[in-house]
């Protein structure tokens, strides 16, 4: 199969489950483009062990959720296992941060820990997450109106949401990573995808 299957798949299926048209587009490659950062789609045609980087939203009367997964067509090396089992702990300290009162910087600071004790400090120059909401074209996110990053002292509060999505990259190889929408609320987050997390293998 190619690219274009795997993306026609996706947005049926969100479609069927009832989604309206999305503010950007899925992000999906395969092979070395999926080592290079926002690639889409481009009729390739998948092969024995390519990485395959999936990363798309769905949106109810214009409110978006966005989620990032990972998959591998045979097997990974030993490095893109160990970069995609950074990427989950890394998000999960990241979800553990997250609580009424903290600042935006929090969970980004705690994501950031894990990936510096990994070693892949140089492999993750970037904020850990984003504002999501209401969107139109071109970007399902909020641009920059709030960032999960370093610096920022805003206080999370009940009803935020954020797309977190720590993930690895070896430029035009592969990248590994893994996402989560959440909203703040009065005791900590609440999760709103609840597709299995782990590097799928295919």
């Amino acid at each position: 199969a190619d690219e274009n299957a795997r993306v026609s798949e996706m947005m049926g299926a969100a479609m069927a489950a009832g989604s309206e048209y999305v503010g950007m587009e899925p992000l999906v490659s395969t092979g070395p483009r999926s080592g290079v950062p926002h690639g889409t789609w481009r009729r390739r045609v998948m092969q024995d062990n390519d990485p395959v980087f999936l990363e798309m939203s769905a949106a109810h009367d214009r409110y978006h959720a966005a989620m990032m997964r990972s998959a591998w067509l045979g097997r990974p090396p030993a490095i893109a296992i160990e970069m995609e089992k950074v990427c989950q702990e890394a998000l999960q300290a990241a979800l553990d941060a997250i609580r009424p009162g903290a600042t935006c910087e929090a969970p980004h600071l705690a994501c950031q820990k894990v990936i510096d004790r990994a070693g892949f400090t140089e492999n993750f120059k970037k904020r850990t997450g984003y504002s999501i909401g209401i969107a139109f074209a071109p970007d399902w996110g909020e641009g920059g109106i709030l960032s999960l990053y370093s610096g920022v002292t805003t206080e999370l509060q009940p009803g935020m949401t954020f797309h977190i999505p720590p993930a690895l990259r070896i430029y035009g190889q592969f990248t590994v990573g893994v996402s989560e929408t959440v909203v703040v609320t009065e005791t900590g987050y609440r999760q709103l995808g609840s597709l299995a997390r782990p590097l799928t293998l295919l």
